[in-house]
Order: C-alpha cells, then sequence, then structure tokens
C-alpha cells in the first residue's frame, strides 16, 4: 500500500533507519511517522540521525520552505480527516489522534526528536497534556 502525503498528496517514499521505517515526501519534504516511530528515533545516535538527514535531505535547501501549512489530505495511515495541529516542543506537528501517526514538515526532525527527549513522554502523552492543559 502506498501513503500519499498530507500535504501535497503525493506519494512517499519509505526509508529505514535501522528497523524504524519513515515515510518521506520526495515533493514537499515532509516526513510521516507511524505511531512510535518519533520515540524509537529519539533514542539512535547521533550518527543515525545524520544519517537520516542525509537520506531524505531534510537539512539541505531542496524542495520548499518549512512554513505552517493548512492539512489538505487524510491521514495517510489509516485515511481519518481528524488530523490536528498540535504543539511539539517548538513547532507545531499534524498529529492523528486514531492512529497516533504524525506528519513533520521538511526540516523539523531535530525539533521534534528533541522534544520528545525533553519530556521523555510519548507524542500522545505530550498531546493529551497539551490539551488538559487548554481545557483548564
Amino acid at each position: 500500500m502506498h501513503l500519499c502525503c498530507l500535504k501535497c498528496t503525493s506519494v512517499l517514499d519509505k526509508t529505514h533507519i535501522d528497523e524504524v521505517e519513515v515515510d518521506h515526501c520526495p515533493a514537499c519534504g515532509g516526513l510521516w511517522l507511524d505511531h512510535g516511530e518519533i520515540e524509537r528515533l529519539s533514542r539512535k545516535m547521533a550518527s543515525d540521525i545524520d544519517r537520516l538527514r542525509r537520506l531524505l535531505l531534510l537539512g539541505g535547501d531542496k524542495g520548499p520552505p518549512a512554513v505552517p501549512s493548512e492539512v489538505q489530505g487524510s491521514c495517510p495511515a489509516c485515511q481519518t480527516t481528524g488530523v490536528q495541529e498540535v504543539a511539539l516542543g517548538k513547532i507545531t506537528i499534524d498529529f492523528c489522534p486514531r492512529c497516533k501517526g504524525l506528519f513533520l514538515d521538511r526540516g523539523e526532525i531535530d525539533a521534534a526528536i528533541d522534544a520528545v527527549k525533553d519530556t521523555r513522554m510519548t507524542v500522545a502523552q505530550i498531546v493529551a497534556a497539551a490539551a488538559a492543559e487548554v481545557a483548564a
């Protein structure tokens, strides 16, 4: 099954960093991570993350700039239309509350990994805590 980009609907390419499979958009540079993959990436050595950056050209100047944009499509993994923009550390990500996957715009991988490392929480826990804070 081919996954389509949440932002530009291009077919996503698959890349592996050891046992972690990430889905990368060759058109806009976005990155789809299934439930738990950002947490597994956050435990990788810096050399593995550098390899991911090189493989995906996330650190380069190819593609459009990393800017927040309206969610255009449904969740690449479960096809739900309820994808939400949520804060994850210093960035805003697109998070699917149904399958717990997340979409990062080009260049946001480092900030996402830092947010998970800094809080020592899963993305789902970070999102739940933020929602509880807003409700209070």
